[in-house]
């Protein structure tokens, strides 16, 4: 199995918005985007660990959602949803049916979704990180 994930560099403020929105439970230590996460042979040849700096810009049209038991604040990235594709393209799988990026705030609780406002600042990703 690959995975390849980008560690959230600012998590600190975003788990202050986290906790102003009433999330108490999480673990800002753990936060990152997953980029690819396949058990498929890749040919990582064509593949290059990107050791730069990540920003998702602010914007107000990020969502807070609920995905398979978690809490995740998704957001819009192009460069992301690229990088995704390059991974697809060297063959690696993907055990859902879109790529979204997010980032798991919190394990579902049921809470009511409805009132919170997502966190709408810069998303700052650090290097992609690649476990075998």
């Amino acid at each position: 199995m690959l995975t390849v994930v980008r560690p959230l560099a600012n998590s600190e403020v975003v788990a202050d918005w986290a906790r102003s929105a009433g999330f108490n439970d999480i673990d800002p230590s753990n936060w990152h985007v997953t980029i690819a996460k396949t058990y498929n042979a890749i040919d990582v040849i064509t593949l290059i660990p990107d050791a730069s700096v990540l920003v998702a810009p602010a914007s107000p049209r990020r969502l807070i959602a609920r995905m398979g038991g978690v809490i995740a604040l998704m957001f819009r990235s192009v460069t992301i949803a690229t990088r995704h594709r390059e991974f697809r393209i060297a063959g690696a799988g993907w055990e859902h049916r879109v790529f979204r990026p997010h980032v798991t705030i919190a394990i579902d609780d049921r809470r009511e979704l409805d009132g919170v406002v997502p966190f709408s600042g810069d998303l700052v990703f650090s290097r992609e990180i690649w476990s075998p």
